[in-house]
């Protein structure tokens, strides 16, 4: 029975390193080892598609589950894709101004900022991205941010914003994973890492008991809690390292590497 195992990005597989990234080269031997063993290596990522570089995108693993699950590709084949309705997604952006909260949106294609100041560290993804993806990272006038293509959203709150109007509104509709700083990333109901893993069992045939998953943050709890081994990396915050089947050194220690000898899979 081959194994499935899941790996978060930012923490897990690559660190920032200036305006780049760092990927240790004990973990990409540990992909590559991984795979001529015959298991199946998939990124498990809040990114959505268009948040994907392409040193990650050329990582040597059989496919991504994006976005929280709700975009899920092997190869060159998509085997699903949900994007926020249109007419959920205008609802939403009225309300994100009305309430006075910082928004970022994250599509298949493109990202999307307000032209409006922002005041949260949502400021500082906004110059990443406006560096790192000139071509798909998008700036819009309030008038202009209705019928855009996005699969899940990030906001910050600020003193004075109406964060509880808005979540009680879209309680049903969303998950709110609280990030910590006033951050919050919100995917659609339904989705998360898990149900990506869950997809990718039933696609592939394998039981919970061959699957493994890393991560390092609070939006990794859904798939280190339903893996049958999870991992955390070294170094994470304690409210993640309580949920790990098995604690590992930190990124920059070897930590996918030892790991992944630990439990016999390289």
């Amino acid at each position: 029975m081959k194994n499935l195992i899941f790996f978060d990005v930012d923490g897990t597989l690559v660190t920032r390193k200036g305006n780049g990234y760092l990927i240790p080269e004990s973990t990409t031997l540990a992909l590559k080892l991984l795979r001529e063993n015959g298991s199946l290596c998939f990124i498990n990522s809040g990114r959505t598609r268009a948040c994907m570089e392409d040193i990650i995108l050329n990582m040597d693993v059989c496919g991504f589950v994006c976005g929280c699950g709700t975009y899920i590709r092997t190869g060159d084949n998509v085997l699903l894709s949900h994007t926020i309705p249109h007419s959920l997604g205008n609802k939403v952006l009225k309300d994100l101004e009305q309430c006075n909260i910082e928004w970022l949106l994250e599509g298949q294609e493109f990202i999307y900022y307000s032209n409006r100041p922002y005041k949260t560290r949502l400021n500082r993804l906004k110059e990443e991205h406006l560096k790192t993806f000139p071509g798909i990272c998008k700036v819009l006038l309030p008038e202009d941010a209705h019928d855009l293509f996005f699969d899940k959203f990030c906001i910050c709150t600020t003193p004075g914003c109406n964060f509880e109007y808005f979540q009680d509104k879209y309680n049903k509709e969303f998950t709110f994973i609280d990030r910590g700083d006033s951050f919050f990333e919100v995917v659609p109901s339904g989705y998360s890492k898990a149900t990506g893993m869950q997809f990718l069992m039933d696609y592939f045939g394998i039981p919970a008991e061959n699957t493994y998953a890393a991560g390092d943050s609070t939006n990794d709890l859904p798939m280190i809690d339903f893996a049958g081994t999870g991992i955390v990396m070294g170094g994470s915050p304690v409210e993640v390292i309580r949920h790990a089947d098995y604690i590992t050194s930190p990124l920059l220690e070897d930590g996918i590497y030892n790991a992944m000898k630990h439990f016999k899979l390289i």
